[in-house]
């Protein structure tokens, strides 16, 4: 029972800690190209660069279609992690690129509205030390 509260006890403290991570979508193209420290410093800003751009190519593709506006959102996460991942930038910087691609599809997630960013973020911590798991 000890175990278990404990267990509980872990998924619950880094949801406490992000409740306050609060990032808004930008507005423009110029918030963009200004800020990028801004947008791929963490997971929260990275999902609300996907909302702007993922709305951006829906507009663009004129996307009417609720699941292909889902898929076009985790494909643009998952494409940013990658990608910042292979140029060294954000806080993906130093992770496998299957690990990037795993965290792009839960900023994915995250900007689509399914999941909130503490659940994502447990979930993602618990990847994270499967991963350190198989490196030890």
């Amino acid at each position: 029972m000890k175990k278990l509260i404990f267990v509980f006890a872990l998924l619950i403290i880094p949801a406490i800690l992000l409740l306050g991570q609060v990032v808004d979508p930008p507005e423009s193209w110029a918030e963009v190209f200004m800020n990028p420290v801004q947008w791929f410093g963490g997971l929260a800003g990275i999902a609300a660069l996907t909302a702007f751009l993922a709305a951006f190519l829906n507009g663009l593709l004129n996307v009417t279609s609720k699941i292909t506006k889902q898929l076009i959102s985790w494909a643009v996460a998952i494409i940013l992690l990658v990608g910042s991942d292979l140029l060294n930038i954000g806080y993906a910087a130093e992770f496998p690129i299957l690990l990037a691609a795993v965290h792009g599809l839960g900023a994915g997630l995250i900007s689509n509205g399914i999941f909130d960013i503490p659940i994502i973020k447990a979930i993602l911590d618990f990847i994270e030390s499967l991963f350190k798991k198989q490196k030890a």
